[in-house]
């Protein structure tokens, strides 16, 4: 494995089995959430995960946190599959991997001050630390999050702090134990327009001071393009287009990218334009796709799209797209 890859993900896979009840009988019907997912974070990037939702970004952010199982696959970190380790071996790995959540409502305990939220990661992990210097790395968590100064907030309780502080706290929380490698799981969605920067602009600080490397999952092609190195394009549990940011931004190859794009850059060329760009339709993941997993959706579909999935292919300089149609469209666009 390339010692420059911090994170790689092989042939990810999560079904889960959706149990439905009638008066006569039982059913159970299989989801493909996350299906034969494959990519690489190397040291110090960060890669985002965008798509719609159901599309499966959040249950791979899950299984790469170790939060859930999958049902095959790997997830190397730092040279180890994490997937072959025991609960206990798994525990001495966390310290390196954290996660921001998306809600900051939901994380942060009612119940408990700032200083107590903040100390738990210590506490679980920096066992032999004495208190006064546990309390010390809580003060610089909460001021490398431009909150200060840190004894104006650290004795508060989460319903004492605005929606982007809390997620401030969320933030320090998961840098504390000085992490290599965080998932970010849309953590600006739940916040106000007027803050969302803020935090965006405090994470890329923290990248640049820390050397993190980041897995940035987000529904939101405009934030992807501001915080992103490289933007992963997810569809019904596949990724359909992997590249460089100002490559899909710029020069997307798949339909299901190409239309994303659209809307961010000309809401009105969209719309004017949509019966080319996309089909109506929604995600269903309870059906395994046999060909394209796109095909029902996608205006330039071709007989072979119903039959044969596409295989990934390359395009040069780490841009990768999976479709049977990428070279006519691009033929066409050009």
């Amino acid at each position: 494995m390339d010692k420059s890859v911090l994170l790689k993900v092989n042939h990810l896979k999560k079904t889960f089995v959706k149990k439905t009840r009638t008066l006569l009988k039982r059913k159970k019907t299989d989801v493909f959430a996350v299906n034969n997912v494959n990519f690489e974070i190397r040291k110090g990037e960060i890669l985002g995960i965008i798509g719609e939702s159901g599309c499966g970004k959040t249950t791979t952010a899950r299984m790469v946190m170790r939060l859930m199982k999958e049902t095959s696959g790997e997830v190397w970190f730092d040279g180890v599959d994490l997937c072959k380790l025991k609960e206990s071996e798994t525990n001495k790995i966390r310290k390196k991997m954290q996660m921001i959540f998306q809600d900051p409502y939901d994380t942060l305990n009612p119940g408990m001050r700032v200083v107590d939220i903040l100390m738990e990661p210590l506490n679980a992990h920096e066992k032999k630390l004495e208190y006064e210097e546990k309390v010390k790395l809580v003060k610089e968590a909460i001021e490398s999050i431009k909150l200060k100064p840190a004894e104006d907030y650290m004795y508060r309780y989460p319903h004492q702090l605005s929606g982007g502080q809390r997620q401030r706290i969320a933030i320090a929380r998961a840098i504390i134990l000085k992490p290599s490698f965080i998932a970010a799981d849309e953590p600006t969605s739940m916040l106000d327009v007027s803050v969302r920067a803020e935090i965006l602009n405090i994470l890329l600080e923290l990248r640049k001071k820390m050397g993190l490397t980041m897995m940035f999952i987000t529904h939101d092609l405009s934030t992807a393009s501001y915080m992103c190195d490289r933007i992963a394009v997810m569809y019904q549990g596949r990724i359909v287009e992997i590249g460089p940011t100002q490559k899909i931004i710029h020069v997307p190859s798949h339909p299901y990218t190409k239309a994303l794009v659209s809307v961010v850059k000309d809401l009105n060329y969209f719309i004017k334009n949509r019966e080319r760009l996309i089909l109506d339709g929604e995600v269903d993941a309870t059906r395994e796709a046999v060909g394209c997993s796109f095909v029902t959706r996608c205006p330039h579909q071709v007989s072979v799209c119903h039959s044969k999935s596409p295989k990934v292919e390359s395009l040069g300089n780490g841009h990768e797209v999976a479709c049977h149609c990428h070279a006519d469209l691009l033929e066409r666009t050009s």
